[in-house]
């Protein structure tokens, strides 16, 4: 099973962006990422691919993919 922290952004220009992290700490909660990401903002260090300001947090949430293989 893989497990991938999703975080979507709003940008700039009212679209927005998703980092993916994998293999988040199993407690991690949604204040801590919440935390993080306002810092992150805060000092005006993320981008989009092409250069869009990331403006505000938008949702956090876990992606589970589980591979079965065919019988």
């Amino acid at each position: 099973m893989e497990v991938t922290l999703m975080i979507s952004l709003w940008l700039d220009n009212g679209k927005t962006m998703t980092l993916s992290i994998p293999n988040p700490r199993d407690d991690l909660t949604e204040n801590e990422v919440y935390s993080a990401m306002f810092e992150l903002l805060k000092r005006r260090c993320l981008l989009s691919e092409n250069g869009t300001k990331a403006t505000a947090f938008n949702k956090a949430y876990l992606r589970i993919v589980e591979e079965k293989s065919l019988p």
